[in-house]
């Protein structure tokens, strides 16, 4: 095994499968279910599904010590992974009612959210099982880095073709080619997986029960699954009508939507390699703290500003956004795997998913039972996320200066 040439691989399908995943998740998809007619409280829904679908992460670690994390199994569940996305075009042409357009929509979805949730353990363990613990902190900057030059480009696209074709009212078309676009990243990451290395994962086999019971009773890995709980949490409420917010309500067109998007992604390409030296001592704080602080500013600006206003800052705050996931892609990536136990990692990277899911599942009732849909409405949300992350800082301080005492 070449391993300079296998870290090229795995570097290169790490960064077309997550540049793929924001693509999907965060933009294109939003902006195709507002097309196809979704209600705020379904758009909203779908923005926290892939984290709500993190609950059946307990069930993949003993799947998979059972099978040995197949490299065949894996594949094909990463194929359905990858054609539930792009399945999504078809529905416009299968049917015009908005409810059954939501239900086909949420189907596919749902398949989408499930099978990459299957397959994230697995990837993350053979990457992390083949990547030298020293080169982690890089190949994450460098994964990073990629990957929104990837999506960089993608949003640049998007914008002017949807612009371009709504102008001429086939805004329907736009979307398709997208779809293509799509597709075409898809199948040559699937190629790529296929040629690629796969190492030997030493995973000892471990039932549902102790799945659950052995992280859970780890009081070293506890603050992972309350920082991480907690994070999930305010940035779901957060974010989970952000996009309905700018398409909707704020009326912005598809290329400013895009740009914003760009912004993001040149944002974390940016920070990344800062906060992988931060992440080189392993001192979390350092990474928690500022994120908190960068994410209380930005759901601060959305809440009080106005329309006009907002307009006018929304770049600025979408830069925020993107050095405050960069610097927590690199716990999420990192300390998450390392704070497991030897030989368990499959089970405690799950584990935490898992009270993510659960965690994620409270937002979509939070909505149906409390918020109506408006403007006003989604801006009680963003107040709800100031204060989670108020509550996360406060939280993660403690500690810090606890575990200097």
């Amino acid at each position: 095994m070449n391993y300079k040439k296998e870290y090229k691989k795995y570097l290169t399908s790490s960064v077309l499968d997550t540049a793929n995943n924001k693509i999907a998740s965060a933009s294109f998809i939003s902006a195709f279910a507002i097309y196809l007619g979704l209600s705020d409280l379904a758009l909203g829904i779908y923005a926290v599904l892939d984290t709500m679908t993190n609950v059946i992460q307990v069930f993949a670690a003993p799947l998979f010590s059972k099978i040995g994390q197949s490299k065949k199994v894996v594949l094909t569940n990463y194929s359905i992974y990858r054609i539930s996305s792009v399945s999504m075009a078809f529905i416009p042409f299968l049917s015009s009612d908005i409810n059954i357009r939501t239900i086909l929509f949420f189907i596919l979805a749902t398949i989408y959210a499930i099978t990459g949730e299957m397959g994230y353990v697995t990837f993350v363990n053979w990457r992390m099982t083949l990547i030298k613990e020293e080169d982690r902190p890089t190949f994450a900057a460098k994964r990073n880095s990629l990957k929104n030059t990837v999506v960089l480009a993608f949003s640049l696209i998007m914008g002017v073709v949807l612009d371009r074709f709504t102008a001429y009212g086939y805004e329907l078309y736009g979307f398709m080619i997208l779809f293509v676009i799509v597709f075409i990243i898809a199948f040559i990451d699937i190629i790529l997986k296929i040629k690629t290395y796969k190492p030997d994962v030493i995973q000892e086999e471990i039932n549902i029960k102790d799945n659950i019971i052995i992280p859970s009773k780890d009081k070293e890995f506890r603050s992972v699954l309350i920082t991480g709980g907690l994070n999930r949490f305010a940035f779901g409420i957060g974010t989970m009508y952000l996009n309905v917010f700018l398409l909707r309500y704020l009326n912005i067109g598809y290329l400013y939507y895009s740009i914003l998007n760009i912004l993001v992604s040149l944002s974390e390409a940016f920070s990344s390699k800062y906060w992988a030296n931060k992440s080189k001592r392993r001192n979390w704080s350092k990474i928690i703290l500022p994120m908190c602080i960068i994410f209380i500013i930005v759901f601060t600006m959305l809440t009080l500003f106005n329309t006009q206003q907002l307009l006018y800052l929304l770049p600025f705050i979408y830069i925020l956004i993107g050095f405050g996931n960069a610097s927590y892609e690199m716990y999420d990536h990192i300390a998450i795997y390392e704070a497991a136990k030897d030989k368990l990692q499959t089970s405690y990277v799950t584990f935490e998913r898992f009270i993510e899911g659960i965690v994620t599942m409270v937002l979509p009732l939070l909505s149906y039972t409390i918020f109506k849909e408006s403007n006003n409405a989604i801006k009680v949300t963003f107040v709800i996320a100031i204060l989670s992350y108020i509550i996360l800082f406060i939280y993660y301080k403690l500690k810090r200066d606890k575990n200097k005492n």
